[in-house]
């Protein structure tokens, strides 16, 4: 059975967009003139004098190679440098000349700010393409050999790794990035994400705590905080973060994050109160983050009733794809969804919750879309192969199956959670090929195991995949799984749970008509 999107455990870690997006967003703004600051910008002046006075192929390159590693396509030197270029396809190389197209017929490029709101599921081969962050990483190296100390060259370079699921060379040159910056907002948070995202959350957390921005910059004090959290501990900046928060030195859009991060901590401890204050003071100027954690909040205290789309956030696909869902409002929610993955394309929460919603929808080449997609950088990913599996499983192309099966690592490699899942998929998968005996025993393994982890999600989940298959086959068990079945709750508020159950329902009662 597919292991699902659980949204249960959101909080406030940075998200991490590329240099420029993020300073159009507004989120390396100074938010009080105390904060020393550590002025680092993206120029490409040089070689556009470099073309000037010297209108070679070479000159040319190197201009439009550094344009499109730093998002100044648009200039007009840049495309007379293109035109240069393409006037010579043979004095010059095939990367050269794919770049010269790309500046000058304005070809679709998804890392591009604020163009994601007009993408559809229709563009989903278009954009998830690995070929292309693999030219923007040759660019980037190149611009990393000529500009060595420049620290956001080597971030840019890390979060292209990071998509591609090349670990150990992201996390190399974030290090680098760390040790040219150390005290600089995008660096620390793109650290901090980066760590985060690859689960040492001991590295990342020691990242803020050392550093001495972290007492004045309310973007690092909140992810401090949610990381302290995170690592189930009482961050040492809660009081200080408090005081930024109260205070009037800082704009609403510069402690959005903060107010979210201090809310998130005061409803895990229980008190509404205090967490329903902070939630609404992040919202007096969200960014699509904090607009996200009081989206997700509002499931666990139902007085925070508010609609993403009432508020003026870019980017905030996150936000919009959790409430389009919770309204279940599922075609939406699945085209957010993609943008939110297109935005965020490192990682896996997307791709879980897109699934989910494609599978809830029936549709599950679209769910298999969006799990391969995340396979790009999850390579191996049980999760993500386990849902696969799943998915080519109901639609009985077993052989296709088997040979995901294969890369699956060993179960105790996974999460408990996964495990159970697998067990389960694998008697899906028995059953699909007609051995139904081990198929049966694995499903009742799955459904015992959830059972002994006190998950109920997963054993009701378990109990109505297996009671499917012996349903299918018509089998002598059917009677005896369908009473569990009568015994679930109708009112859960998990959407998968009551349409699986539904439809499992309706197989049994047209079962019993056609043999009355």
């Amino acid at each position: 059975m597919a292991n699902f999107f659980e949204n249960k455990d959101r909080r406030v870690i940075p998200n991490w967009r590329s240099f420029k997006k993020t300073a159009m967003l507004g989120e390396l703004d100074v938010p009080i003139s105390s904060i020393p600051t550590h002025d680092i910008s993206l120029s490409i002046d040089s070689y556009i004098e470099d073309f000037k006075t010297n209108r070679t192929i070479a000159h040319a390159g190197d201009l439009i190679s550094a344009a499109v590693v730093n998002g100044f396509e648009k200039d007009k030197t840049v495309i007379d440098a293109a035109n240069f270029i393409l006037a010579k396809p043979n004095e010059t190389t095939a990367t050269q000349l794919s770049l010269a197209e790309r500046i000058t017929k304005g070809i679709p490029d998804a890392s591009k700010p604020f163009k994601l709101d007009n993408i559809s599921l229709e563009d989903f081969s278009l954009y998830v393409n690995p070929k292309t962050v693999w030219e923007k990483i040759h660019l980037l190296k190149q611009a990393a050999n000529q500009f060595q100390f420049n620290p956001i060259i080597w971030v840019e370079l890390s979060r292209h790794y990071s998509i591609i699921g090349q670990q150990r060379q992201a996390l190399n040159t974030m290090k680098i990035a760390l040790q040219l910056a150390p005290e600089n907002r995008f660096v620390l948070r793109s650290a901090v994400r980066l760590f985060a995202h690859y689960d040492d959350l001991e590295f990342s957390h020691d990242i803020l705590r050392k550093s001495q921005l972290t007492n004045f910059d309310p973007w690092l004090t909140s992810a401090e905080i949610s990381l302290a959290t995170l690592r189930e501990r009482t961050s040492r900046f809660m009081k200080k973060g408090a005081e930024m928060v109260s205070s009037k030195n800082f704009s609403p859009f510069s402690i959005t994050e903060l107010a979210s991060s201090l809310g998130t901590v005061e409803m895990i401890n229980g008190s509404k109160k205090k967490s329903r204050e902070l939630f609404y003071k992040a919202l007096q100027a969200p960014n699509d983050n904090s607009l996200a954690q009081v989206e997700w909040a509002s499931k666990k205290d139902h007085q925070l009733d508010i609609n993403p789309a009432n508020f003026q956030v870019k980017h905030n696909f996150e936000a919009q794809a959790l409430d389009n869902f919770n309204k279940e409002k599922l075609d939406d929610a699945l085209t957010n969804t993609f943008r939110w993955f297109l935005d965020m394309p490192f990682s896996k929460r997307p791709v879980m919750f897109g699934s989910h919603i494609a599978d809830t929808m029936n549709d599950q080449e679209t769910s298999r879309d969006f799990l391969k997609a995340g396979l790009i950088s999850h390579p191996n990913d049980a999760q993500l192969l386990n849902n696969i599996i799943y998915s080519l499983a109901l639609e009985n192309k077993t052989d296709e199956a088997m040979d995901f099966m294969e890369k699956v690592p060993p179960l105790n490699q996974m999460q408990k959670s996964t495990q159970i899942c697998i067990t389960a998929t694998r008697g899906l998968l028995y059953f699909r090929t007609g051995n139904h005996p081990i198929g049966r025993q694995l499903y009742l393994e799955a459904i015992e195991d959830a059972k002994d982890a006190n998950n109920q999600y997963l054993n009701w989940l378990a109990i109505l995949n297996y009671a499917r298959e012996e349903l299918l086959i018509k089998s002598d068990k059917v009677q005896e799984i369908m009473e569990t079945v009568a015994l679930m709750q109708d009112d859960t508020e998990n959407l998968d749970i009551r349409k699986l159950k539904k439809e499992v329902t309706e197989m049994f009662e047209k079962q019993k008509q056609g043999n009355s």
